[in-house]
């Protein structure tokens, strides 16, 4: 399943039918504001299908280290974005321009703490004063449905977390922090966490 889901038309097939990208569109719907974005740094951006729902007039870069990905992405959506297959630091700010969001969606626990606090770190240095922080991930907790807990604990992501241990990790970088945890952002039984990070 893990190699299948290397190929990005899979991959978002998979995306899709889970309601899983379904997800990702409420919580920006719920938690992003897009109103005062002239650029966005998308970490993980995967094949790039999410570029479809930034806003017309924004700079998008998206950032993955899977170069099948990315050939897909600087393809299928030639003019809506630019992608980029390298790793994320804070030198990206020399190469494009600071951001005024920084988006990593469905990243944060495919990374053990040391790294995620690294880049998350590296996120806050490439944010300008007003920008924002934003991730999506998986998240464990207390009563939630069996199949959710099943599902996570299946993901390809070795470092799915408590909404805490998420909060913890974005909190080295960002003074202010808020953690939102949703079990009806997808049709499928599944618990996110959605953190926050700003200055």
């Amino acid at each position: 399943m893990r190699q299948i889901l290397t190929h990005p038309e899979v991959y978002q097939a998979y995306q899709v039918a889970g309601g899983f990208f379904g997800a990702r569109l409420k919580a920006f719907r719920d938690y992003v504001d897009f109103s005062r974005v002239k650029r966005v740094f998308d970490i993980g951006c995967g094949p790039g299908h999410i570029v479809q729902y930034i806003p017309q007039g924004i700079d998008y870069i998206g950032f993955d280290t899977a170069e099948r990905y990315i050939d897909y992405a600087n393809v299928k959506w030639r003019g809506r974005g630019r992608f980029m297959s390298r790793p994320f630091d804070r030198s990206a700010v020399e190469a494009f321009g600071k951001p005024d969001l920084i988006l990593m969606n469905g990243v944060l626990h495919h990374m053990d703490d040391e790294t995620a606090v690294a880049v998350v770190k590296d996120a806050a240095e490439a944010l300008g004063e007003e920008g924002v922080f934003f991730a999506l991930d998986g998240c464990f907790r207390d009563g939630q449905s069996p199949i959710a807990r099943y599902l996570l604990e299946k993901d390809r992501g070795e470092y799915v977390r408590e909404a805490g241990g998420y909060d913890a990790i974005v909190r080295q970088a960002f003074p202010k922090t808020e953690v939102f945890v949703r079990d009806d952002l997808s049709w499928a039984p599944y618990t996110f966490a959605i953190t926050r990070g700003s200055r």
